[in-house]
């Protein structure tokens, strides 16, 4: 894991995305920033609790990270939000107590976005699923932006489902089978790579801050920043890729189809 952290320091990543419920994330990271003279911007989430657990959760992740402020801390449950809403009173309050630069979500639903926005919370960063055939978010990249909110991205290969063999999807997955193909079909007619098509469909909209990839290999690392490194779409390549939207959430949201199929997760 070092070693992958070490060569995305050197090419100039400065934000780090974990959050308290992944696993070691946070002490791994920590681990690294104990041996790394440079400055990196960390951004983790808050997992479900309550009010009163807020700060304890907020220190302990601190702690563990190695640091005695955040850039960025995210609510990780919306629905844990709702039914407890005085926890966004103890994010802003962390925020003026400068422990964390920007407070904000993680979405998956834009159905979350809009209340809040109905709401007047005032948003400083957020997180949000968005590919090639998940565009739900899109129709509201325009206020994000008017709003002055920063935009992440996660979930640029759908759970990895774009590099699967359509021959080993089940049957849910017949209505994007087809996509999938036709996705693979453009890549060898624009001698692009799956991971390019996907990788430049979303840093070209320059409407989104920054995205958010998982990496589990130094190989992993390095086909990404070659598929960066490449040259933009051209024009054809990126009206094709506009086709590929998907409406059905039981395919575009992975915790719906977890059950039916395992698949590679970036």
């Amino acid at each position: 894991v070092f070693t992958i952290l070490n060569k995305a320091v050197e090419l100039g990543i400065d934000t780090l995305d974990t959050a308290y419920s992944y696993g070691d994330s946070e002490s791994v990271i920590g681990d690294f920033i104990g041996t790394y003279d440079k400055k990196l911007k960390i951004i983790s989430k808050l997992p479900e609790c309550k009010e009163n657990e807020v700060n304890e959760i907020f220190n302990f992740s601190l702690n563990r990270l190695n640091v005695t402020k955040l850039y960025g801390y995210l609510v990780h449950n919306f629905e844990n939000y709702k039914k407890n809403p005085q926890i966004w009173d103890v994010l802003e309050k962390l925020k003026i107590e400068k422990k964390v630069e920007k407070i904000g979500f993680s979405f998956y639903y834009p159905s979350e976005l809009e209340f809040l926005f109905n709401n007047n919370i005032k948003l400083d960063i957020i997180q949000i699923p968005y590919n090639i055939f998940d565009r739900r978010f899109e129709p509201y990249f325009e206020e994000i932006k008017s709003r002055e909110i920063e935009l992440y991205i996660r979930s640029l290969f759908l759970q990895g489902l774009v590099f699967k063999s359509t021959d080993d999807l089940p049957s849910i997955f017949n209505y994007i089978k087809n996509k999938i193909k036709e996705l693979q079909s453009l890549s060898r007619r624009s001698k692009v790579s799956v991971v390019s098509l996907c990788v430049n469909f979303v840093i070209n909209n320059n409407l989104i801050d920054k995205v958010v990839i998982g990496i589990d290999s130094v190989e992993h690392f390095d086909e990404i920043i070659k598929s960066v490194s490449c040259s933009s779409l051209d024009e054809n390549t990126v009206i094709s890729l506009k086709n590929f939207k998907i409406k059905q959430e039981k395919i575009i949201i992975p915790v719906n189809w977890n059950k039916y199929i395992k698949v590679k997760t970036s």
